[in-house]
């Protein structure tokens, strides 16, 4: 059984201007230990999906369950103890600015009723979790973006949640902070038992640890499917916008254009090299991209080759396993 399934989810807002459809038709299914991406452009309807997930924002159709419930079925009261094992970081942190680090962790705990000794005790081993124990004292405006987004992730976890949804949580952040807060998150995942799902606008956060991911665009899912397999071969116009950078190809005259996938069983090897001397045919290499994936390795690269040589090249491909594409 998934852990968070959800089944024809739209939403609708109401607006002075007119309705605005945020979500139209969603499917998804998450299951228990995945690192989920869920991508986009601005406006394609992320954050609100993710909001619809712990049903902070009601869906106007469609079901949302959680460890097989149906949240829209819950009490109020079941819903909060349902929103409990739901964490929550944020792109802005969140955090509480009169409060230290140590008292904005114990805040759910406060809430939850947790008397003050063991909500404390809960928060130093979460601050140490996240490599803080030292900064237990220290309010925000004394922190770093990223120490203030671990402080965030601890506050999170303080509930022992099943899941984790990340808004945006890197980008607000430099590129070695985003590493270092997306290696936790991974740490948090592979220790804790803890599902990741993370909402994002950059494919290198999706890349570096998810295991499945989500394409968003206007509203819709237009794509879903393992990391490896929608980096080696995206099918949708959103997917191809985000993983391989436009305009790139100029067309040469009586040359054709070639897409070359990646994966992850071929990737290392002398593709190119080999192709030329064995096909005798040059090659003009436009464009390279293989990304290491979950240690698997996936991408593409684009080259233009001799329009008489296209039927040589593409045998030589198909022998040896290397997925392709002969572009217009």
């Amino acid at each position: 059984m998934p852990l968070v399934k959800i089944n024809d989810l739209s939403k609708t807002f109401h607006t002075a201007n007119g309705d605005v459809h945020a979500l139209k038709n969603i499917d998804l299914s998450i299951e228990q230990g995945d690192i989920f991406g869920i991508i986009g452009l601005s406006g394609a309807g992320k954050s609100t999906l993710v909001r619809c997930i712990n049903f902070l924002e009601i869906p106007t159709e469609g079901t949302v369950y959680f460890e097989g419930k149906d949240l829209k079925s819950l009490t109020h009261k079941e819903l909060l103890k349902a929103r409990q094992s739901m964490g929550m970081i944020f792109q802005s942190f969140n955090l509480l600015e009169q409060r230290t680090a140590i008292k904005n962790v114990c805040f759910p705990l406060e809430i939850a009723g947790v008397n003050k000794k063991d909500a404390e005790k809960r928060a130093r081993e979460l601050l140490k979790i996240v490599e803080l124990e030292d900064r237990e004292k220290s309010y925000p405006s004394q922190l770093s973006g990223g120490q203030k987004q671990r402080v965030a992730i601890a506050r999170a976890l303080s509930t022992n949640p099943k899941v984790l949804l990340c808004d945006e949580a890197t980008s607000a952040l430099d590129p070695n902070t985003t590493r270092s807060i997306l290696a936790l998150l991974k740490e948090i995942n592979e220790t804790m038992g803890v599902t990741v799902i993370i909402i994002t606008h950059e494919m290198s956060v999706i890349e570096q640890i998810c295991n499945k991911v989500a394409v968003i665009d206007k509203s819709r899912i237009v794509e879903v499917g393992s990391v490896k397999d929608i980096f080696a071969n995206p099918k949708s116009d959103m997917a191809k916008q985000l993983i391989i950078p436009q305009n790139i190809v100029h067309s040469l005259e009586n040359y054709s254009t070639m897409r070359i996938i990646f994966d992850g069983l071929s990737s290392y090897e002398p593709v190119i090299a080999n192709l030329i001397m064995e096909c005798r045919v040059p090659a003009n290499i436009m464009y390279a991209n293989t990304k290491d994936v979950n240690g698997v390795a996936a991408g593409e690269m684009i080259i233009q080759i001799p329009v008489d040589s296209v039927d040589k090249v593409s045998g030589y491909f198909e022998r040896i396993g290397i997925k392709y594409k002969e572009e217009m």
